[in-house]
């Protein structure tokens, strides 16, 4: 058989298994072609979902290869080559959420005075920061939607003063402050792509099991995942 042809089946039989292993439809069915194996997986994981037709042009391929005759008239290009082992790869070897965080985090407790808040935005592009309560769980996420909020309720005074506003003051006016989840760091990174679209969030936090009772590892906005 011809290396490359040898190479793809190799790929497709991996794919194949995994799909079996993990979006195996239950319908009292012991067989299900690969094609409705593709379908079914579509419905939970954006990866196969975004690559459907890919997949359907590997299965087609696939079927010239393993029946009947046309084996032998079939050959496969180095493209279909590298398209099946870039699909192999990010199936079954994602990216974790780990993988894409940005360790670049910066949390607050609630009692942090806003001049602190205000300061660390000026000394770095940082715009979205956790703010923890006193039991170090996190209440919500401050961003700049908070502050301007605070600033136009203080619009009409001649001079603004900061003092004595703490952050948890700016939370409570924050509209996106709940517009965060916690992820586990071994999330892949269509989990977290799930996340972002069912949930219509902006950023993920990310911890060791996904738990808010747990240490903060990095977080993750939808332009990390842009870039990946």
């Amino acid at each position: 058989m011809n290396s490359n042809n040898e190479a793809f089946l190799g790929y497709f039989n991996d794919i194949e298994s995994f799909f079996n292993k993990t979006y195996k439809p239950n319908r009292g069915k012991s067989y299900y072609s690969f094609y409705e194996l593709v379908e079914n997986a579509a419905r939970y994981d954006s990866f196969v979902k975004r690559k459907r037709d890919d997949f359907q042009i590997l299965g087609d391929l696939r079927n010239f290869l393993s029946h009947g005759n046309q084996s032998d008239l079939v050959l496969v290009n180095e493209e279909s080559l590298t398209m099946i082992k870039a699909i192999h790869e990010q199936l079954l070897k994602p990216k974790t959420a780990f993988d894409i965080k940005s360790d670049d985090v910066k949390f607050f407790k609630e009692t942090t005075p806003l001049s602190a808040v205000l300061e660390t935005i000026r000394n770095t592009d940082l715009t979205q920061f956790p703010i923890k309560d006193g039991k170090g769980k996190v209440m919500g996420l401050l961003t700049e939607n908070g502050i301007t909020h605070w600033l136009s309720q203080h619009a009409h005074e001649a001079t603004v003063s900061i003092g004595g506003t703490l952050a948890r003051d700016i939370l409570v006016l924050d509209d996106n402050k709940d517009n965060f989840a916690f992820v586990k760091k071994d999330a892949s990174i269509y989990e977290a792509e799930a996340l972002f679209d069912n949930q219509k969030i902006d950023a993920l936090l990310v911890t060791h099991s996904g738990k808010n009772t747990e240490n903060l590892l990095g977080i993750i906005t939808r332009f990390d995942l842009v870039e990946v």
